[in-house]
């Protein structure tokens, strides 16, 4: 499958004048701006704000449009959305998503899900920042208390026969949780960094290698340095799938999204498209407690139109 084909397109500074008109827009609060000013500004039927647990700091939430569920686990906190999506008919409905302010897991199990209610297609928003506020020093999550994999997204294909595992992991500026990865799989013989470049800022590369060479005093050296664009889901995706053609003696694989959210979504549409006949697994280290308001300012916002039903 050639992911690359899947369309994609930008505005500039959150410009959304062109946008499509849709029936249902739906964004996670995390108290940046480039998340609230696109929810103003995208043009909307109707508008719905989740509210996640995990950013607890946050001292002045919505309080109108919003969609709320105090459970810390993707599959309990989606649950009264999930009867709500069905009983509403939403897989016939234009449906956006603003990826910007989800935490991974939470953005994953969604695209997971719509992938097996039945829609065709889905829009995907995501607006890159200006800058983090503490640079390469940013910090996007509390103490991480477990690893595991991402709820609807083990494996259905494990091998028993662990000696050929292979572990990729999309690289971003937290050097801890690449290092806690890496140390859970540290029986994968193979292993595989995806950098974000060109990245959403000409700093953001090299901070984000200064944060890879930290982890690689605890971890050891990867198989193989990898580069995908962090703005781009789906040469993600595809360089997971040439990593994976590379390795066809894998005997389990595991995908870890620790960088970007357009990096990964590439990495659940690469597990959504090949879970059924891939020993493939997304795993991820969870924590309970999650950063607000790090990012400054809107340079762009992409559009990515994700096709569940092609082959």
């Amino acid at each position: 499958m050639d992911y690359t084909i899947f369309y994609k397109d930008f505005y500039d500074s959150g410009d959304l004048d062109n946008t499509p008109k849709y029936d249902i827009f739906l964004s996670a609060f995390d108290n940046c701006n480039r998340t609230k000013e696109i929810f103003n500004k995208v043009n909307s039927t109707q508008k719905r704000w989740f509210l996640l647990p995990q950013y607890k700091k946050i001292e002045e939430f919505p309080t109108e449009n919003i969609y709320n569920n105090e459970s810390l686990a993707e599959s309990e906190y989606f649950e009264q959305f999930i009867q709500e999506f069905s009983e509403n008919d939403y897989k016939s409905k234009k449906i956006c998503i603003d990826i910007t302010g989800f935490i991974r897991p939470h953005l994953i199990y969604l695209l997971k899900f719509l992938s097996c209610s039945g829609m065709s297609q889905v829009d995907l928003l995501y607006t890159e920042p200006v800058q983090y506020k503490n640079a390469d020093e940013t910090k996007f999550s509390g103490y991480i208390d477990r690893i595991q994999d991402v709820e609807g997204c083990s494996s259905i294909n494990n091998n028993p026969n662990t000696e050929n595992d292979l572990l990729i992991i999309c690289a971003g500026y937290d050097d801890d949780l690449i290092a806690k990865i890496a140390q859970n799989k540290g029986h994968c013989q193979k292993k595989y960094y995806i950098l974000g470049f060109p990245s959403l800022q000409p700093d953001f590369y090299q901070e984000s290698i200064l944060k890879m060479e930290n982890a690689k005093q605890s971890t050891g050296e990867f198989k193989k340095v990898k580069f995908a664009p962090a703005f781009d889901p789906f040469v993600t995706a595809q360089i997971i799938n040439e990593i994976v053609e590379e390795n066809p003696d894998a005997t389990n694989i595991y995908l870890s999204p620790l960088s970007t959210k357009p990096q990964t979504v590439g990495m659940a549409l690469f597990y959504i498209t090949n879970y059924d006949n891939l020993p493939v697994s997304i795993i991820f280290p969870y924590s309970k407690t999650y950063t607000s308001k790090h990012a400054e300012g809107i340079k762009r916002t992409w559009k990515y139109t994700v096709e569940f039903t092609m082959d």
